[in-house]
């Protein structure tokens, strides 16, 4: 068959498939340009209901200050006011600068500023301001749930959406009624009724938003809106029924539990808005990438046609080149790992693009070079060696090594190398794969730091207290050193829980950790054992059991000390003291559970002793 049929009946195969790929592709970019539209008014309907949707959040925080700023005048509230009003006006220009459609609200927002000068001089009643927030609120949910009928056909609908801004507009009126009834002197029994009246509203709407809401959705709600949240605002409401709620303490707590609340619903919005604008635009760009490959899909149909006579005759003088490149190219694989193919003298040829997200460098600045660009100078020769030695005899090589980013930057890689060979039998070329392990080293100190260490303070823990322990023992045993174990119980810790409640707890014992601290050198050893136990361990304090005594019983008395000293935790004054039981080890026991019962022994008698002292267990 010679050349020019052979030409003319390839013409012929390609000609018939390549019309219909023409019209199958008008079709498909046809249907993508409608889904282009879509995900185009998704996307914008989803960013206008998010900026809406902030406004609203604003306003109702803003509501809630104004109620409680009218009864109370309290200077902090009005300065959080002012504050809430910087945040209010920028919400409103992210609206007006992002659309022109709602002229109906500057008119309601020029009256804001009157609005706010009567309020800061008194000269607006809680009704009036109330009044006014709840109109413009919901003017703005109204315009929501227009925006809301675009997203229909969404997996996060738009009903469960309208329903969810409804829930927290009521809650943001139960927030401001009640934080002025707190605060006024005289309780209004119609705004408590109201207040009844919103919270079974609330209700409803949290059931509809049940019915209405797809599954991923509810699971959204539940992941973000804290049950303990809801917990401590029923608690607080029950509260307030028994009109018990009265001071600006409690009103402070009110207005900052149910602010909670109603941020994790305005957040579960903003989720539900984020994922539906990313979706629009994964949409959008997975189109767009539709129509650029039909367009070079029309052209490359169309060049064929024209230049397929001079492809027939580059491919038959490329057919060699080709073959190698398919050669190399069946021991790679499009993969998240980096991927570099070098020569027999470790040149490279080809990476992938993992490559250059991991090392930085681009293909153009490594191809022609060596792998030796890499290299992080944190490995020996021998390393390099042995490494080589096993490649060029197995014809493979694997395992961790630290290499160097374009940056600069040292990381470490799991490396594995292949030696590819030709028919001989001979190395013609070098394909390496690696990924990045920093994540995961990370991740393992991590892990060994949290299992050793106690979450709070920072200290050692009872696990890595007991291993150090019996190190010091072992050591002390074979250099004739003489170590002190101090067992220290805080006293009178539990009531402060009770009192102050268990935050402040977890800081005085933060506080009292870095005041141990302080007093011990940088050999000893300080852990928390539990609850409010803590441990050290004097390491080679003296060259006698009598000096060592005097030692212990010297630094425990600072110890003492130290702690008997106020501790200030958010304006309170907390005065603690500690009981400490003192173990001069090692000794003919050799055990270091007995070390510790010794001196947890010693450490009751100083209980017994009227507490904030010292005993030795020898004399017991």
């Amino acid at each position: 068959m010679n050349l020019k049929s052979l030409q003319m009946k390839i013409i012929l195969i390609f000609s018939l498939p390549a019309v219909a790929l023409i019209y199958f592709s008008y079709s498909l970019v046809h249907s993508n340009y409608i889904k282009y539209q879509e995900s185009t008014s998704y996307a914008s309907s989803a960013k206008h209901t998010h900026i809406l949707s902030k406004l609203i959040h604003n306003l109702q925080l803003e509501r809630g200050l104004s109620a409680g700023y009218i009864v109370s005048k309290n200077e902090t509230i009005k300065k959080n006011l002012k504050k809430q009003y910087n945040l209010t006006d920028d919400s409103y220009k992210n609206l007006i600068n992002f659309s022109n459609e709602h002229p109906q609200f500057i008119k309601k927002f020029k009256k804001m500023k009157i609005i706010r000068q009567k309020l800061l001089t008194g000269k607006l009643n809680f009704s009036d301001e109330i009044k006014y927030y709840n109109g413009l609120n919901k003017d703005l949910l109204n315009a929501i749930s227009l925006l809301m009928h675009n997203l229909k056909s969404k997996l996060y609908n738009g009903k469960a959406l309208i329903e969810l801004q409804k829930l927290k507009e009521y809650l943001g009126q139960e927030r401001a009624y009640s934080y002025n009834q707190i605060l006024a002197r005289n309780k209004n029994e119609k705004y408590i009724k109201y207040i009844q009246l919103l919270q079974k509203k609330e209700e409803k709407l949290k059931t509809i938003f049940s019915v209405c809401a797809s599954t991923n959705t509810r699971h959204l709600f539940k992941q973000i809106v804290h049950k303990e949240t809801l917990e401590k605002m029923n608690h607080l409401r029950k509260i307030f029924y028994l009109k018990k709620l009265s001071s600006k303490e409690d009103a402070k707590i009110w207005f900052q539990i149910t602010s909670q609340y109603i941020t994790q619903i305005y957040n579960v919005s903003s989720q539900i808005l984020n994922t539906i604008l990313k979706d629009a635009v994964r949409t959008q760009k997975d189109i767009r990438k539709v129509f650029i490959f039909t367009v070079i899909l029309w052209i490359l149909s169309i060049l064929s046609f024209l230049f397929l006579v001079y492809i027939l005759n580059a491919l038959i003088n490329k057919e060699e080149k080709l073959l190698k490149r398919i050669r190399i190219a069946s021991y790679t694989f499009d993969s998240h790992e980096a991927i570099v193919i070098t020569d027999k003298n470790g040149i490279v040829l080809e990476v992938n693009k993992s490559f250059t997200r991991i090392t930085g460098y681009e293909a153009d600045e490594i191809i022609g070079h060596t792998t030796k660009i890499l290299k992080s100078d944190k490995h020996s020769r021998e390393f390099y060696a042995n490494m080589w030695g096993q490649l060029l005899t197995s014809g493979k090589w694997s395992g961790d090594i630290y290499n160097k980013r374009k940056n600069g930057e040292i990381y470490p890689e799991r490396l594995s190398i292949s030696a590819i060979k030709n028919e001989n039998g001979d190395i013609i070329n070098f394909i390496a794969q690696f990924y990045d392990i920093s994540d995961l080293r990370s991740a393992q100190e991590e892990a060994v730091y949290q299992a050793n260490h106690d979450f709070l303070t920072g200290l050692f823990n009872r696990k890595l207290l007991l291993q150090r322990l019996h190190e010091e023992n072992s050591k002390a045993l074979r250099h004739n050193f003489i170590h002190a174990f101090l067992f220290i119980d805080l006293d009178n810790f539990k009531s402060v829980n009770d009192t102050y409640g268990h935050h402040i707890g977890d800081e005085l014992l933060i506080q009292v950790s870095q005041r141990m601290k302080s007093l011990l050198r940088e050999e000893d050893i300080l852990a928390r054992m539990s609850g409010d136990e803590f441990a050290v361990i004097l390491v080679n304090i003296a060259n006698s059991k009598e000096a060592a005594k005097k030692y212990a019983e010297k630094k425990c008395q600072s110890i003492i000390d130290a702690l008997s000293q106020a501790f200030v935790i958010e304006g309170n004054e907390i005065y603690i003291g500690a009981s400490i039981g003192i173990k001069i080890f090692p000794d003919e026991k050799n055990n270091i559970e007995d070390i510790i019962n010794d001196a947890d022994k010693a450490m009751y008698v100083s209980k017994k002793h009227g507490k904030n002292s010292c005993s030795l267990y020898c004399e017991i």
